[in-house]
């Protein structure tokens, strides 16, 4: 069973009654007393609600503090020259879709073209394009003149690439 927002939700609500409940019987029973001591042990459930509302905390700040990463529309600033050789797989793409992931061994990184990746691949022969990364500081030491590479339009393989210079 998956746990949900909305389940954990019922289940903080749930643990926080028990321990209530546990303190009521803590406070009205007689000192030395197993109702007593049934209290104590449903007052001891608040830990993990405890840690339920930490953790429900910390991702909201997380969430609130990340911020999604786009290119700058109407600016294109290349990082490398490159040479695209399509695939044969073939993917209906937009008319102006420039974006493509860049596929190194296990690691992918974000970029864009400086043409569009239907004409591209419409082309049918390689072709040196320049394109721009969206985190170039983690992207260019990865990628020196030579380096071959994979290109991904969404999670197909579209091409291979290889890298001419970087700019």
């Amino acid at each position: 069973m998956k746990a949900t927002s909305t389940r954990r939700q019922v289940i903080v609500a749930i643990l926080l009654a028990l321990a209530l409940a546990g303190a009521a019987l803590r406070h009205w029973a007689e000192n030395p007393s197993i109702t007593r001591d049934v209290g104590t042990l449903l007052l001891v459930l608040w830990l993990p609600a405890v840690g339920n509302i930490v953790a429900f905390a910390v991702s909201r700040y997380r969430r609130r503090r990340s911020t999604t990463l786009a290119f700058t529309e109407g600016s294109f600033a290349p990082h490398l020259e490159v040479e695209l050789m399509p695939g044969t797989a073939t993917q209906p793409l937009a008319p102006g879709h420039t974006g493509c992931t860049l596929l190194l061994g296990t690691e992918g990184f974000t970029a864009r073209l400086g043409t569009p990746l239907a004409g591209w691949l419409a082309s049918g022969q390689a072709q040196a394009i320049e394109l721009e990364f969206l985190r170039p500081a983690l992207a260019l030491p990865r990628f020196g003149a030579g380096t071959a590479f994979q290109v991904l339009a969404g999670p197909v393989v579209v091409g291979q690439g290889r890298v001419l210079r970087v700019l």
